[in-house]
């Protein structure tokens, strides 16, 4: 059962602006309502509105800190329909208005600057295929990612096909964190990471039958803020310096707000930060 509600949650991350309730991800699992509310909270702890009306505004807090998108946009983009209902959901969340929530996060955030500086390019990538397994583990808690065995060994029948695969992991919770740590004294405890393997060539992944644990997911063609990096150690200062340094600047791409990846290469690890117009 802990399967169907790992893809239980993963489809709440994934509908966060869509008007879908219960009965929708019910029938998306086929279970009845009642059986996905009792499991659902035997797993996490809270029940499925409620986890999604937390993921809502911890998706409005990274927009308001890192995009320039107007209050309304950000709110529509969350799922919310309602000004006054967003902002009245936010305040009681964070205790702060939208307004003032932004205002601090982006003072706190620009003052406390890194010194060192990293060289960051706009690339546009093409499109592409990633098989992703997901894990309720924080990614320091992580062994053996950049390992090409250890992602062999967790899809043994799938090695032959995968070889020229390059070891990723997308992080969803880490500009929640990032943005959160910018505002409360201590960053809260998120857990989730996707482990997996990243494929350029789309037509290798189409037609694969996968693991039960593991997912596909089309990477569309879209910009990413690049960096490269030599230490995993060194991801937390990296995606600092990033935010601060695209917030800085004046161009026509904002911080898209979905998750960062990192990608393993032979010789280095590569940082991207997804960005919208």
């Amino acid at each position: 059962m802990f399967n169907a509600m790992m893809r239980a949650e993963i489809w709440l991350q994934d509908t966060l602006d869509k008007p879908l309730g219960i009965e929708d991800l019910a029938n998306h699992l086929g279970y009845s309502a009642s059986q996905v509310r009792r499991q659902f909270r035997h797993c996490f702890n809270i029940s499925p509105s409620a986890y999604r009306e937390k993921r809502r505004l911890e998706r409005a807090a990274v927009l308001l800190s890192l995009t320039s998108q107007n209050i309304a946009q950000i709110a529509i983009r969350c799922g919310y329909t309602n000004h006054s209902s967003f902002s009245r959901a936010f305040q009681r969340r964070y205790r702060l208005s939208p307004r003032e929530y932004r205002q601090a996060v982006r003072s706190l955030y620009l003052l406390n600057r890194p010194d060192k500086k990293f060289t960051i390019s706009i690339e546009r990538n093409r499109p592409a295929h990633v098989v992703l397994m997901r894990l309720y583990q924080a990614s320091d808690h992580i062994h053996g990612l950049g390992n090409t065995k250890y992602h062999a060994n967790h899809l043994e029948h799938l090695q032959a096909q995968l070889e020229t695969s390059t070891p990723t992991m997308v992080l969803p919770d880490l500009l929640t964190e990032k943005v959160t740590a910018a505002v409360e004294e201590t960053a809260p405890n998120h857990t989730r990471t996707d482990i997996g393997l990243y494929l350029e060539n789309r037509d290798t992944a189409e037609y694969l039958a996968l693991p039960v644990n593991y997912r596909r997911v089309d990477i569309p063609s879209r910009y990413y803020a690049k960096i490269y990096f030599d230490n995993i150690s060194q991801l937390s200062y990296v995606m600092s310096e990033t935010l601060v340094a695209l917030m800085d600047e004046k161009n026509r791409l904002n911080i898209s707000g979905d998750a960062p990846q990192v990608l393993w290469h032979p010789h280095h690890i590569e940082l991207r930060i997804p960005l919208s117009a």
